[in-house]
């Protein structure tokens, strides 16, 4: 009956971690102190503590500290339980502050960067090997000739935006593949 199965999206915390292991900072290692959450120019009030970095220092989301008056925004906006109260079972809303959050978080922008980089280091590959590595890599499928094609434009049009094909245009590729919907939805 898996054919019936719906199509669901991550909870907050995989979409986080998600990002990270794509990108290569995904910290791996168990237990230890937890991570302050990253504090936004808008972040302030009483209790105010010291800001954490912006990616976590790459660890995975359980070892966030979370504060009462100082949530992240990217957590909140995946419908990550308020620490208020009991919860007995998460939410799961499909609205357009997500796409948005996808498209212009610091972090997210910070990890197509970083995912970039990492993907033009290393061994030579010809950009269709690259996008089909990365497209693989952010949906967990091996693209049809029709997605490497569109991929390809893609980059194409970023690269004469930006001058030269370089990790700018790349970033723009990664930051596109963090916003398919294939990303963040078990299909």
């Amino acid at each position: 009956l898996l054919h019936h199965m719906p199509v669901r999206r991550l909870q907050a915390e995989a979409i986080r971690d998600a990002i990270l292991a794509v990108s290569g900072r995904l910290d791996r290692n168990l237990y230890g102190p937890g991570v302050p959450t990253h504090r936004t120019a808008f972040m302030t009030g009483r209790g105010a503590r010291a800001s954490g970095p912006l990616d976590g220092d790459g660890r995975r989301s359980i070892y966030g500290t979370v504060y009462r008056n100082f949530l992240s925004p990217f957590m909140l906006t995946f419908d990550q339980p308020s620490p208020f109260g009991p919860k007995g079972r998460r939410s799961v809303s499909n609205v357009p502050a997500q796409a948005l959050v996808l498209m212009n978080d610091p972090f997210v922008i910070e990890q197509s960067e970083i995912w970039a980089k990492k993907s033009l280091a290393g061994e030579e590959l010809s950009d269709r090997e690259r996008i089909s590595h990365m497209y693989e890599s952010a949906t967990g499928r091996i693209p049809g000739d029709s997605h490497i094609e569109l991929l390809q434009s893609f980059l194409d049009q970023q690269s004469e935006l930006h001058g030269a094909r370089d990790e700018r245009a790349w970033a723009d590729l990664a930051h596109a593949l963090y916003n398919l919907k294939d990303f963040i939805y078990l299909n």
